[in-house]
């Protein structure tokens, strides 16, 4: 990483673009244009090309995630992987394929188990986002994350005697930053989601869990309104045991939950 800024910020120096006062948007281009000799010049088509968390860490750290949705962005990445060996190329492009199917599976099965769920309750449910904001998520992936809340509330009626949606965000604590049924209008609710800061930090899902049961305080038990939890995450939690321990209070609590991994590196 290191050595693909190093080299990025040489070619920049050393350019006629720079030492003749270029424009930025000639700056812009020369910088991109540059990227891909960088790239494979540190390993690009070895090391990181051949690892999606590699690759995660290219576009979290390295990268601003919006770049690579830019023409430049898009034309700097066709540049770079044409430099690498086709079998690699092919490998990688094999990888991603089959990643991308598992998790647009997962998908589709948690959307159908929903839809499930909500023909044998036509008014709706109470339906609570557990959301990792640990230090491994990164914040491209923290933006997946908040994309797909956005998405799956999306198919639901979003109002007080419906659908009502709670969001707890945890790392080494955990907090309630949409209490359940606050909001009752997809607009809204979606500009709320969005809003929602990335932090970093440790992985406590034990506490995003015993903070469950004091989310649903207000849940519609007494109507038989189903509680749903979803928790997006991307591995193991720094307390094992503790964990073990909270889920099954969740479970033998009558609560429904979901878990969906995020990211290349899920454990």
């Amino acid at each position: 990483r290191n050595g693909v800024r190093i080299c990025l910020m040489q070619e920049i120096l050393n350019s006629a673009v720079y030492n003749n006062n270029g424009t930025c948007q000639e700056l812009l281009e020369f910088a991109y244009g540059s990227h891909p000799d960088c790239y494979v010049d540190n390993g690009f088509c070895t090391d990181i090309f051949l690892s999606l968390t590699n690759l995660d860490c290219l576009i979290d750290d390295v990268l601003d995630f919006s770049d690579i949705l830019t023409i430049l962005g898009i034309q700097q990445i066709y540049e770079t992987t044409k430099r690498c060996a086709q079998q690699t190329v092919d490998s990688f492009l094999s990888s991603v394929g089959n990643w991308i199917q598992s998790a647009t599976g997962r998908i589709n099965e948690l959307l159908t188990n929903l839809r499930d769920l909500l023909e044998g309750c036509e008014t709706g449910l109470d339906l609570l986002f557990v959301l990792d904001s640990s230090g491994s998520i990164g914040s491209g992936n923290f933006v997946t994350m908040k994309n797909f809340v956005a998405d799956v509330i999306t198919h639901f009626v979003i109002r007080d005697n419906s659908t009502r949606v709670g969001l707890i965000r945890f790392t080494d604590t955990a907090s309630i930053l949409i209490p359940l049924g606050s909001i009752n209008n997809t607009q809204q609710l979606t500009i709320a989601v969005n809003n929602i800061v990335y932090i970093g930090g440790g992985t406590r899902t034990d506490l995003a869990l015993d903070l469950v049961p004091t989310a649903f305080i207000n849940a519609r038990v007494n109507e038989g309104i189903p509680r749903v939890v979803i928790l997006l995450t991307d591995g193991q939690s720094n307390e094992p045991t503790l964990t073990a321990q909270a889920a099954p209070r969740v479970h033998n609590d009558n609560i429904e939950v979901y878990s969906v991994g995020i990211g290349s590196g899920i454990n």
